[in-house]
């Protein structure tokens, strides 16, 4: 018996109770020494697809940015993309300025979606990534990378 012809959903999510530092998050800088290598992989899932042509693939995605810095202004920013087989089809680049506040915390809550309509045949790999930072800021202490979703609905036509 085969696949209904009707969308079907993959998906990987990891909850961070704590995003700074807790478990589930990933450190990607701590004390301004890059922990995680760049670029990182935050999540994957596997679709199949028999026939491209009839196929198209909506990809939702959300992530937490937590960001600690301890004095300073500046602009922060943290380069994503979305990847088919290791090729870029979109990204996002979430630029924060920031102004200086004692021990201060960030949290922000980006997220990214786009149809796929040009999968290719057989097993397609969708990545969340974090391609590069982007940091002008005097004193920058920590990035990381809590609660996180990448959601891929396979839609027939």
């Amino acid at each position: 018996m085969g696949l209904k012809e009707e969308p079907f959903v993959v998906f990987d999510t990891v909850s961070a109770l704590d995003p700074y530092g807790g478990e589930g998050s990933i450190t990607i800088l701590l004390d301004n020494v890059i922990i995680t290598p760049i670029p990182v992989t935050l999540l994957s899932v596997d679709v199949c697809v028999r026939q491209p042509e009839r196929t198209q693939v909506l990809l939702d995605s959300f992530f937490q940015n937590a960001i600690t810095i301890s004095g300073g202004d500046g602009v922060i920013g943290v380069l994503y993309q979305l990847q088919r087989n290791d090729t870029p089809i979109a990204e996002i680049n979430d630029l924060m300025d920031y102004a200086d506040v004692n021990d201060g915390r960030h949290t922000n809550f980006p997220s990214l979606s786009l149809v796929d309509k040009t999968p290719d045949r057989g097993i397609n790999k969708y990545q969340l990534k974090v391609v590069q930072l982007i940091i002008n800021i005097t004193v920058l202490n920590s990035i990381y990378i809590g609660s996180r979703s990448l959601k891929a609905t396979v839609i027939p036509l």
